[in-house]
């Protein structure tokens, strides 16, 4: 039995789409499924994890990437954070859809699919065939995600997205990151990586990344690797919003990898010690945090349909 969970809202709808079309198309190979829509921030999460219980052939996202995180913390909470035994599908039902088109190869690799019957099509024949891909994960605090969490200006973009997306649907996060740096502040953070402690210094933004893009294709992290069993861990240090200015149309071309105040590492786990309350964003859903967040990469966990 194949499970299939949508979030109904995401992309404005088009995660409806998607869901009859798949539907459609496992009804006519003669594959089993049983269908659940999420109701409320989190059920995602809920629903994979009580799915896990059961007899599975694999469960299907079908969201943006905020559902597909939500639904990847329930399966690695149920298999306590080891070896899932479950593969996982991913249909792009949301405005930004960066782990969808990574594991496709890809932005544009991605757009070749004009329809949803052509990525739904393209998605089944693998469900079909078994035919998987072995990914890592990282937990940020034990909530396990796939694409970047991030502190700092990026979350609070986010922020300022979520109320953006019904007018400029994918295009948010841009019209949102302009918004942010006339709000800009930098923040007081202590940075540990791989054990080795870090001096509290003022950071513009801190992400630590599974994937090279989020924010629907901002490649925030070239160096980063879903499946290479490490954390890529980029900080901006603190800077003005003049200088904003230009970090963030160079992201849109990856120049922001020359600026000396960018930096990138590759670890295994990070600790980052915060001087007040902040919001941490992971893969697109906000939460509230305080105190110490540590980041573990969770290697070659997750089998995803590709």
């Amino acid at each position: 039995m194949f499970h299939i969970i949508t979030n109904p809202v995401s992309g404005r709808g088009t995660s409806k789409a998607y869901a009859q079309a798949l539907m459609r198309m496992l009804d006519e190979k003669g594959l089993p499924y049983t269908e659940h829509e999420t109701q409320h921030p989190r059920h995602g999460y809920d629903i994979a994890k009580q799915l896990c219980a059961e007899a599975s052939m694999g469960i299907i996202g079908i969201g943006g990437d905020g559902t597909i995180q939500e639904i990847v913390a329930g399966m690695a909470d149920a298999f306590e954070q080891g070896k899932i035994s479950i593969p996982l599908g991913i249909l792009p039902g949301g405005s930004g859809n960066d782990f969808a088109m990574a594991i496709e190869g890809g932005k544009k690799a991605y757009k070749k699919h004009k329809t949803i019957d052509s990525i739904v099509a393209a998605l089944v024949s693998r469900v079909a065939a078994g035919s998987t891909r072995t990914v890592d994960l990282i937990a940020a605090n034990n909530e396990a995600y796939l694409v970047a969490g991030n502190i700092g200006l990026d979350a609070r973009i986010v922020d300022n997205a979520i109320t953006l997306k019904p007018k400029y649907g994918g295009h948010a996060y841009l019209v949102a990151a302009y918004k942010s740096i006339m709000q800009h502040q930098n923040i007081p953070l202590e940075i540990s990586v791989d054990g080795a402690a870090g001096e509290v210094k003022p950071y513009t933004l801190v992400a630590i990344c599974n994937n090279r893009t989020y924010g629907g294709g901002l490649c925030i992290a070239p160096p980063a690797k879903f499946d290479d069993g490490k954390i890529t861990l980029c900080t901006v240090d603190g800077i003005g919003r003049a200088k904003l200015g230009v970090l963030f149309p160079s992201l849109l071309f990856e120049k922001h990898v020359k600026l000396k105040e960018v930096n990138f590492v590759e670890c295994e786990s990070v600790k980052i010690k915060l001087a007040g309350e902040e919001t941490l964003c992971l893969d697109g859903n906000l939460y509230p945090v305080q105190g110490e967040i540590e980041f573990k990469i969770l290697p070659q966990v997750l089998e995803i349909f590709a």
